[in-house]
């Protein structure tokens, strides 16, 4: 280095800040600081400054680049500077090591100003830059490597919404994985209530990680070596636990999936369960399985199928230990059989329900429709409406009631509900109500609850009891029911022709061919014909 120095007063239009300066930032309150600082004392240290050729000033700044801001921010038009003759590789360390030892260096700044140094020096940058600063090697290479991390997570660390600890966690885990944690941090972690601890973040990846124990191929073939074994982590991280676990879960749960295919009937739950396949729990819904959970013991076609399997999580623990991923109408027509054929052979039947609820669902759509078409037109003179209202008191625990007519009726509407003494109720309504009071009250009650589901809940009514209520309102359901276009467009081609077949509407030889809708629209042509022709499904119940 030529170590020929002097130190002058120049004119800060002769001098240009350095495109090498690692430092970007030059604002905040420490600005603002030492400009008031500048304009009651002035420039107590000089910058560094070098001499170069064929820039568009004399001058470039090598140290002092906040100092040089911070008069021109202050209308001065001269700074004291130390001019050194330097190299462009020695102005690079220079400025980077003197950076280096600032209080105020961002830690992103500090890492990328590393980073820099070992990009320009190569492999011998690292133990070069820890003899220039006594900064340890190990220090410099872990900051090295944070900025690896997504860009936004680099934001939220520059911000200081993460410490440099939650980036060194996220660096265990594969690029996928980080995205991931880096939503669920963000999101306030498993509490919700800010960001969380480096601890806490440790935690959460400990638990995701799948155990090597729980692997059925051979780890020591596959992990012993591999970076996201948490052993192999233990002294880089200074990771505590005895226990080695997998952080990369997505590698570990492949290579269990390649053993499984391979050897399931080898495994232990193959041998316990008798299942020929498994399933990965965190690939399915229960909707994409059938569970033999309420089935005594699997029929013989079953135990023989490809899709009679074991729901299993990648860390092989057992969620299901029999179940059928196969067609649904096929295990509930061994398991559930609902026509003759079906009890015979075990086969499907093709014009057997679809869906289970169907029946029950459109059943109570019909009931809901029917009973307002019946309230609408009564008398409200007729016993029936005040019968009802003391049922709706009873079945609604009484003393709700009044608080539902004061709020659908206003204030005047008071009910009273009480026992007459004997084990028996009576009504007392003390304003005359009219007829669309009651059926307010009515149907605010009696049309609550699940459309699918014979039980009630919170009060209210249900598919049973509108079944009750229906009766006793005289409502037919075997000869007022008909099918409507919602209720067909919810069953099979096979449904459909089935039931054209049973109540001779057509004949299937001569439209076996015609498509659904068609199917659909040649049902619905034959109108007020309908009214009586009631499905199984729905009159069961």
């Amino acid at each position: 280095m030529n170590e020929q120095t002097y130190v002058a007063m120049i004119d800060v239009k002769l001098i240009t800040p350095s495109p090498m300066n690692p430092r970007k930032h030059f604002s905040g309150q420490a600005m603002k600081e030492l400009i008031d600082s500048i304009k009651q004392k002035g420039v107590i240290e000089p910058i560094v400054i070098r001499p170069v050729e064929g820039k568009e000033t004399p001058y470039e700044i090598v140290v002092g680049e906040r100092r040089y801001k911070a008069v021109i921010a202050t209308g001065l038009d001269k700074i004291p500077a130390i001019i050194r003759e330097l190299t462009d590789e020695e102005t690079y360390d220079f400025m980077l090591i003197e950076n280096l030892h600032r209080d105020d260096l961002t830690d992103r700044e500090e890492a990328e100003s590393f980073k820099a140094y070992i990009d320009r020096h190569g492999d011998v940058g690292i133990p070069n830059l820890a003899e220039k600063t006594g900064i340890h090697h190990g220090y410099i290479r872990s900051r090295i490597r944070v900025l690896e991390l997504p860009a936004k997570v680099l934001r939220a660390w520059e911000k200081g919404e993460l410490a440099f600890g939650h980036l060194q966690q996220l660096l265990r885990v594969p690029e996928e994985a980080c995205e991931e944690l880096f939503g669920w941090i963000m999101d306030g972690g498993d509490s919700w209530s800010g960001i969380p601890t480096v601890k806490e973040l440790a935690d959460h990846i400990a638990e995701a990680a799948p155990p090597l124990s729980a692997a059925f191929f051979k780890t020591k073939e596959h992990c012993s070596k591999c970076v996201s074994n948490s052993l192999i982590q233990r002294a880089l991280f200074d990771i505590e636990g005895k226990k080695a676990h997998c952080l990369n879960p997505a590698c570990f749960r492949q290579m269990q999936e390649i053993w499984l295919d391979e050897h399931w009937q080898e495994t232990a739950l193959a041998e316990e369960y008798g299942t020929n396949g498994y399933r990965f729990r965190e690939d399915i819904s229960w909707g994409d399985v059938e569970t033999f959970r309420y089935v005594r013991k699997p029929k013989k076609k079953c135990r023989e199928c490809p899709f009679f399997v074991s729901v299993i999580t990648i860390h092989g623990q057992v969620d299901e230990g029999k179940a059928c991923a196969g067609d649904k109408a096929c295990f509930r027509a061994v398991t559930q059989p609902r026509t003759e054929k079906e009890q015979k052979t075990g086969e499907r039947d093709p014009a057997a329900p679809r869906a289970v609820w169907h029946g029950e669902y459109f059943r109570d759509v019909f009931l809901c429709q029917r009973i307002a078409e019946v309230l609408a037109g009564i008398d409200p003179e007729d016993p029936r409406i005040k019968e009802l209202l003391l049922a709706c008191a009873v079945h609604n625990h009484y003393s709700d009631l009044p608080d539902l007519a004061e709020e659908l009726l206003g204030e005047d509407a008071v009910m009273e509900v009480d026992f007459d003494g004997m084990g028996g109720w009576i009504l007392e309504i003390s304003v005359e109500w009219k007829r669309e009071a009651y059926k307010k009250v009515i149907e605010a009650i009696v049309f609550s609850g699940q459309h699918v589901g014979e039980g009630t809940y919170n009060g209210s009514f249900g598919t049973l009891g509108r079944q009750i209520v229906a009766r006793y309102l005289g409502i037919d359901l075997a000869r007022e029911f008909a099918v409507d276009r919602d209720y067909l467009e919810k069953k099979t081609k096979a449904e459909i022709l089935a039931f054209g077949k049973k109540f001779k509407l057509f004949k299937p030889e001569e439209v076996n061919k015609l498509k659904k809708t068609e199917l659909i629209k040649l049902v619905l042509d034959h109108g007020d014909k309908l009214i009586g022709k009631v499905p199984a499904e729905i009159l069961k119940g």
